[in-house]
């Protein structure tokens, strides 16, 4: 190992135990990248004097977090996948709670940073059950690890800006306008609620009828992937389905067990296999 290796392993370390980010499920290449973006704003130049800087200036580790953990989000982003989330899964989904008598729907948003993914479910979800909406029970959980992104997807205000891929006939019945910010709608607000959560250490979920995890570990290691993909798996109930990014593959013994559903980054868990017992 060499020294700037050394001081880049020691910096993680530092990172984790002051701030309470945990580096590794990153790629090193990634980290890197982040850190010299960061180092440069600060016109340090060594792994060792940025650990240094972060003990004399403990408000940095916002602004690193912050780099590490960036987020692209936008209402319907990546149509075709929001298309065929409401042409494919959507339709089997509600089939199978009606055969199943069964009333709750539960979505997970994972890394859904200020609410738009969230929120545009919950809109195609009330488009398709109209009048139906009232039989079941719709519960859609955001979470991230972003405390500032996740204080506006509470607010659920927009600019008009951020609102450009919206229908019209959406923007007219979901949102409402104070002037400066678009409002969604407090009949939608109800069914999306958020939480801080980090994929790789916090409390395993269960029960979900869906889970939108989609471009949240483009820079995790590939033993990172391997991990959540099967924590996404258990946390999916028989039948259930896993939205990923387009271009993102599942890793390791997910691949197994999931049974993609078209094209674009949608898998469903069969109920033929059963629920594995694993600790990490």
């Amino acid at each position: 190992m060499t020294p700037e290796d050394w001081d880049f392993a020691v910096l993680k370390k530092q990172i984790l135990r002051d701030a309470g980010f945990d580096c590794n499920p990153y790629s090193d290449k990634f980290l890197k990248r982040r850190f010299d973006i960061r180092m440069r704003a600060n016109n340090v130049g060594s792994y060792r004097e940025y650990a240094a800087l972060l003990k004399r200036n403990p408000l940095e580790h916002t602004e690193l977090i912050e780099a590490l953990t960036i987020s692209v989000t936008e209402f319907f982003r990546d149509p075709d996948v929001f298309e065929d989330f409401k042409k494919v899964v959507i339709p089997k989904l509600i089939a199978d709670k009606e055969r199943k008598k069964q009333k709750v729907i539960r979505v997970w948003s994972a890394g859904c940073a200020s609410g738009e993914e969230a929120y545009s479910i919950a809109m195609l979800t009330n488009e398709f059950l109209g009048p139906k909406l009232d039989d079941f029970t719709l519960s859609i959980h955001g979470t991230d690890i972003d405390d500032g992104a996740l204080a506006n997807a509470k607010r659920g205000e927009y600019t008009p800006e951020e609102l450009e891929k919206i229908p019209e006939a959406y923007m007219k019945k979901y949102f409402s306008f104070d002037g400066k910010k678009y409002k969604i709608d407090e009949g939608l607000k109800r069914f999306a609620r958020f939480e801080k959560h980090d994929l790789i250490s916090g409390k395993p979920y269960r029960y979900f009828d869906v889970i939108f995890c989609r471009n949240v570990l483009i820079y995790f290691s590939r033993e990172a992937h391997e991990k959540v993909h099967m924590l996404l798996y258990d946390a999916l109930n028989d039948d259930g389905f896993l939205i990923v990014g387009k271009t993102e593959l599942l890793h390791g013994k997910a691949r197994e067990m999931f049974v993609p559903v078209g094209e674009k980054g949608i898998y469903q868990r069969p109920s033929r296999f059963p629920r594995p017992s694993r600790e990490f």
